[in-house]
This record gives structure tokens, sequence and C-alpha cells, in this order.
């Protein structure tokens, strides 16, 4: 493929749409739009091909499946973070990697089933990867955005409703853990969330319409997240950066609700384990953007003190997914949920 690949304007709103719903029906995308629905598929397809979008499936929140989050700064010898990034990418604990700049060399996002296996991975299993110096850990306590959440903003508003109208219905939020056809199920949409509910239900082992049931309910009561991704080298959104912050702790909530509205903001989480109790992460138009940034937060939010900004020099893993030096999805590796967390017949 190319090296200067650009979206023209029927991607950017057909990514835009599966953005907004990620099973929405290609009859609905062609009809917002007004083209032909083989025209949209073919479209989505010749970008998936080469890896440019993906649909990526994961928790809805890591507390509904009994698991931890973390942020994990890694420092490694000269040389060696290249290594010890290639090392972790087949982890399925470690859903992000990303090659840093400022106070380490890389960035990990980890899912463990409890603290106790949190502090394993760190002690036991990163530990013992030749070329890692030392790290820093943050857990998350509440998640106010994630990349689930994220706009291109191609669309219309009126185009934007329509496809937002045929998202499965809200539902309530069912307790206890996951059930196993349910956990199955989880497991098909990782290898195609666009795959169709025979197919689905051949995987799982049980009807179309069984399939259909369950993972609308799945979807409607936010127990598991579907989004669709592109490569951020031709979103037009090309530089990622995270900043630690740390605010007032009786002013964390609103200050992290109002965080998680910009434009440029793919994740805001609380946080604990260090000064920062707040961590920002956003994608922006250029690297001189994050000090225009850095100037509107001090200026909009009392108190607000970053401790620390570390620009992303490159993605190699995000969400489960690995990416290659262009940001091209290459290959998936499942994520912890499914695989460890109790579940029931139910």
């Amino acid at each position: 493929m190319q090296d200067s690949f650009n979206l023209d304007e029927i991607e950017l709103q057909v990514v835009n749409a599966l953005q907004l719903h990620p099973r929405a029906p290609w009859n609905l995308i062609a009809s917002v739009l007004g083209v032909d629905p083989v025209t949209v598929a073919r479209r989505w397809e010749r970008l998936a091909g080469v890896g440019l979008v993906w649909i990526s499936v994961y928790p809805g929140t890591p507390w509904d499946w009994d698991v931890v989050g973390a942020n994990i700064y890694v420092r490694c010898t000269a040389g060696k973070a290249g290594a010890v990034a290639e090392t972790l990418l087949d982890d399925h604990r470690v859903a992000t990697i990303e090659h840093i700049t400022g106070d380490g060399d890389l960035s990990l996002t980890v899912f463990t089933p409890n603290l106790a296996e949190l502090s394993s991975f760190v002690l036991t299993s990163l530990g013992a990867i030749p070329g890692v110096r030392d790290c820093r850990t943050h857990v998350m306590t509440a998640v106010y955005t994630e990349g689930s959440r994220w706009r291109l903003r191609a669309l219309s508003s009126a185009q934007a409703d329509r496809i937002l109208a045929s998202r499965p219905p809200a539902q309530p939020k069912p307790t206890g853990p996951l059930g196993a056809v349910d956990q199955r199920l989880y497991a098909a949409l990782e290898l195609d969330g666009r795959a169709g509910f025979t197919e689905l239900g051949e995987r799982v082992g049980i009807s179309a319409s069984t399939a259909r049931r369950r993972l609308n309910s799945l979807l409607g009561g936010g127990r598991i997240v579907m989004r669709c991704e592109v490569a951020q080298p031709v979103s037009g959104w090309p530089i990622s950066a995270s900043l630690w912050c740390r605010v007032r702790p009786a002013d964390l909530d609103r200050v992290a609700t109002q965080l998680a509205r910009l434009p440029e903001t793919r994740s805001c989480a609380s946080v604990t384990g260090g000064r920062a109790n707040l961590l920002l992460s956003v994608w922006l138009r250029s690297a001189a953007d994050i000090h225009r940034l850095e100037a509107a937060l001090a200026d909009q939010v009392d108190d607000l003190q970053i401790l620390d900004v570390a620009l992303s020099l490159q993605h190699v893993k995000r969400m489960g997914r690995l990416l290659d030096g262009k940001g091209r999805a290459v290959g998936v590796i499942p994520l912890i949920a499914h695989n460890e967390a109790v579940v029931s017949d139910g």
C-alpha cells in the first residue's frame, strides 16, 4: 500500500457513522450518505483489508468484568524499549502499548483480575523482562470517557442522529458476571465485530435470533463496548499525548467531567497511586497543539496542575489490536476479560 494514503469524504463519513454505531447496517449508512449500499460496504472492506480501519471490542468498564485497570509507565535501559514492547505484545493483560517521550519510555494500559494479579504482573512478569529498569503504576478508579466516544465529526447533526437512532436501546445493566454464552459471543466479536448474527450464532452455538437478543442486551446494558477505530496517521489527528494532572480531590469529578467533553479528548480517567489523580489522553492536529491545549487548560480549569506530558511516538498495540509502524492493524490479541473472568451458565 502506498505511504501517502488519505481517506476521502465518503470514507470519513462511513468511519464516523460506524463510530456512532459500529454494527449499523450498510443500507442505513448508505441512505444517510446518499450513496449505494454496495459502495459503502466496498469502501469499508477496502480500508479494513489494509488495516486502516477496524472494530475493537472490550469490556464496558473494568468493574463489570471483575478486573482492575491500570496505566504503567516503564523506563527501559538505553536501546531496549523496542525489545521490551515486542516481549509484551502477546500478553493479553496488556491492552495498549505506546512508545512515549517524557518520564518513561513505554506507556502500558493493563487489565488484571485483581490487585494481587496486578502486583504479580508488575513484579514478576514485567520486572523479569531484560531491559526494564523500573516502572510507575497508577490504578484507574473511574473512567469519564474513552476512545469509543471520540468522533471524526464528518457527519452533520441530522445524519448523526439517524445513525444514533439505530443503536440498541439502553437497558438496565444486569448484576453479576457474564454467562458462558455471552463470554463466547464476546470472543467471537473480537475476531469480527461486524459478523452477521447467523455467523455469530454458529460460532457460539446459538440461534441467530438469540445472538441478536444477547448482543443487543450486552450493548444496551453497557456490558461490552464496540468501537470503530481508524489508523491515526490518516485520521486528521495524527498526534497523541497523555497529560498527568492533579486537581483538588473535591473538584476531581467536576474537572474530569469538563475535560471529558473536549473535542481532543480520547480518554479521561481518575487514577490513584502517585501525585497525579487525573490522566487525560488526547489526539491533536499537530505537536504544537499540545502547548495551546496546556495554555487553555490552565486558563479554563482552576488549580489544575499538569505534572507530566508524554507525547506518543508510536502505538504498537491499542486495545488488543497490533499495529505496524504506520498505525495500521496487523493482528489482534484477545484481552484478558473473557479468558479469566469467572462465568456462570446464565
